[in-house]
């Protein structure tokens, strides 16, 4: 292509020339010389033309290096450390995406440090409240309402009972539904009430045999809950109905059972199917009966 803008394309010319494939009757030199003439032509830019920059400036003064501090004005490259906002920082040097994302940082923190001192200044001024429990009026109205609602738990030391289950839906922690077989087959209010009630048991038998007395936070559980308690050292780990399916405990022998499921491979396995009142008892007996 010449350099000059009236002259015609070359003739080995194979760009894309506009128009061109509209035109028919006359050279190729004479159909882009009169193409040239009506189409105006900008110089296109070059893609080695520098492309401004604007030099990020921070907004606070990043500080030095203590050998205490984390983020300081000089963060060595390869420090695999978090900084706060980095991953969404691209295209620039690590010490000007360190420098941004530290500025930023301490922009954030000085900003809710300051909301935050304005609201303490705000509390200490305004008036302390003053208490009301030694009010007569409010007294007087506590005393009437625990006269005409004598059932009503208001005060603390009517809390309800340890062994009270919960509302069905709790999603807190119930003691021996999950590790015993308290939580099979049963609704969860059963369930619950098992769990929560053997817990007691074995505080009140735990608490027996050291102190010699049951902690005061069992003396809302009825009595007929301790009836019949069983030491949690004489019960017997391994049933004969099996061990439960999420069991994750050591069962002798189990690792060389194959083909069954585990309930039936315990319930297959001495350890469980055995008569007596623990494992070790039966292991002493085989031994003194040979």
């Amino acid at each position: 292509m010449c350099d000059d803008r009236n002259c015609e394309f070359h003739k080995f010319y194979r760009g894309y020339c506009p128009q061109i494939k509209y035109r028919v009757g006359k050279t190729y030199g004479t159909d882009t010389h009169e193409l040239s003439q009506d189409t105006i032509h900008l110089e296109p830019a070059s893609i080695l033309s520098e492309v401004p920059t604007t030099k990020s400036t921070t907004r606070n003064r990043l500080p030095e290096s203590t050998g205490d501090n984390k983020y300081t004005e000089k963060m060595v490259p390869g420090y695999t450390g978090y900084i706060p906002r980095m991953p969404f920082k691209f295209g620039n040097t690590y010490k000007e995406d360190c420098d941004s994302c530290i500025d930023d940082y301490l922009t954030t923190r000085n900003f809710y440090d300051t909301k935050a001192n304005d609201l303490k200044r705000q509390v200490a001024s305004c008036p302390r409240l003053t208490p009301i429990s030694q009010d007569p009026e409010v007294r007087d109205k506590l005393n009437l309402y625990r006269d005409t609602h004598p059932s009503r738990p208001i005060l603390v030391e009517d809390r309800r009972a340890l062994t009270e289950p919960p509302v069905p839906g709790y999603c807190g922690y119930i003691p021996r539904i999950k590790t015993t077989e308290q939580g099979l087959g049963a609704r969860y209010h059963m369930s619950t009430k098992n769990g929560l009630e053997l817990f007691a048991q074995e505080t009140a038998s735990a608490s027996q045999r050291l102190t010699g007395q049951v902690p005061a936070s069992l003396d809302s559980v009825p009595e007929r809950v301790f009836q019949g308690t069983k030491s949690a050292s004489t019960r017997r780990l391994y049933l004969t109905d099996g061990m439960i399916p999420k069991y994750t405990g050591y069962v002798p022998q189990r690792r060389y059972a194959f083909g069954n499921t585990y309930g039936d491979t315990t319930r297959g396995l001495e350890v469980c199917g055995h008569p007596n009142g623990s494992y070790g008892t039966f292991i002493r007996s085989k031994t003194f009966a040979n």
